[in-house]
């Protein structure tokens, strides 16, 4: 009496799982694959140094926002702000400030324009970077620079290129 009663167990488990297999069968059969999964995932590398507050390094919360996006984007790339959380590591001593710093990558990214945010020490960094498949996905936000490539704003290749111009003439003293 007892196998019937395993028997029976087995068999309406049988009969409950045999849908759920040929249900995943099908999906898989569907899932085909298209050209759209032969673009890229773009995804940002977030670098961050900031000073820390009070000795202590928290996770700096980065805000990305699309301004403009531009071309196809894979299926799985996100088309909306999102927030990445970027651990930070330290402090060190850094020329006697105590600084933090930390790495991360964001979540797939639409091509387009983006605009980075994040709140560091000396106040809220932002900026606006072309993501694209063969662009710089570098963002770096350093405590007290502007910008996404974290050098000072006197050191940008289109500055540094420019010539350099002759200081001004004293004007002649006036007379009365």
């Amino acid at each position: 009496m007892s196998f019937l009663k395993h028997s029976g167990i087995n068999a309406l488990g049988f009969a409950c799982l045999a849908p759920l297999a040929l249900a995943a069968i099908a999906l898989g059969a569907c899932s085909g694959g298209s050209a759209n999964d032969d673009l890229p995932l773009l995804r940002a590398t977030l670098t961050i140094k900031t000073v820390s507050q009070g000795g202590v390094c928290d996770s700096v919360p980065v805000r990305l926002s699309p301004k403009e996006l531009i071309g196809t984007p894979n299926k799985y790339a996100n088309n909306k702000m999102m927030v990445a959380e970027v651990s930070m590591t330290g402090p060190t001593d850094e020329n006697g400030a105590p600084m933090c710093n930390g790495t991360g990558e964001t979540l797939p990214m639409a091509p387009g324009k983006w605009e980075f945010s994040a709140p560091l020490a000396s106040g809220s960094a932002t900026c606006v970077r072309d993501i694209e498949a063969n662009g710089d996905l570098s963002i770096v936000l350093i405590d007290g620079v502007e910008g996404c490539s974290g050098a000072p704003a006197e050191a940008a290749p289109a500055e540094a290129e420019a010539p350099a111009e002759a200081p001004a003439e004293p004007a002649a003293p006036a007379t009365g």
